[in-house]
Formats: C-alpha cells, sequence, structure tokens
C-alpha cells in the first residue's frame, strides 16, 4: 500500500523484519479499511430501512387523509344535492299551484259570464 519504513528504523530492525512490519501494517490498514466498510455499510442500510419505513407510515396516513377527504366530498356533494332536488321541487310545486289558481280563476270567470 505504500507503507515505507524508516531509514533508521531499517537498520536497527533489519530489512527482513522492516519487510514483515510493513507487511504487518499493510494488512491492519486493509483490515481496517474492510471493517469500516462493513460498518458503514450496516448503517446506511439499518438507516435506509427506518427511512424506508417511515416513508411507509407517512403514504399509510396520506392514504387515510385522502380517503376520509373523498369520504367527505362525497357526503358533502350528496347533500348539496338534496338540498338543490329540494329547492327544485319547492319552486315546481310553487308554479303548479300558481298554474292551478289561474286555470281556476279563469274557469270560475266563464262560468260567471255563461
Amino acid at each position: 500500500m505504500g507503507t515505507r519504513v524508516p531509514a533508521a528504523l531499517v537498520e536497527r530492525l533489519g530489512e527482513p523484519a522492516s519487510a514483515a512490519l510493513v507487511e504487518m501494517l499493510d494488512e491492519n490498514t486493509s483490515a481496517c479499511a474492510d471493517h469500516v466498510m462493513t460498518q458503514s455499510a450496516e448503517r446506511f442500510e439499518r438507516r435506509l430501512v427506518e427511512e424506508t419505513s417511515k416513508l411507509r407510515v407517512a403514504m399509510a396516513e396520506m392514504k387515510g387523509d385522502l380517503r376520509q377527504g373523498m369520504t367527505q366530498l362525497g357526503s358533502d356533494l350528496r347533500s348539496e344535492m338534496a338540498t338543490g332536488r329540494f329547492e327544485l321541487l319547492k319552486w315546481a310545486f310553487v308554479f303548479w299551484v300558481g298554474q292551478l289558481v289561474s286555470i281556476v280563476g279563469i274557469v270560475a270567470l266563464l262560468l260567471r259570464t255563461i
């Protein structure tokens, strides 16, 4: 990995020991990097699962709110249609009663003149 042993240490340890030291340090560095990567991957997976769970809960809440809103909207629409139908029938009744009164008046007037 590019670990270099200082010259003073090579003189003190000797060439084979220095090479073994470099090999040991490289192995430890590699093992440490692998360990860090494993922990990072596990932490990422755990965080991903947590966020996915939060997203699913939020989507379920939104789905419930949407259904409740649609139910309320349908109820309001039915209520408005019933009110409109009642108003229409009321004015139709007033119109037909007015027509009946005017026809009775005309018939009564014709009967008096005969």
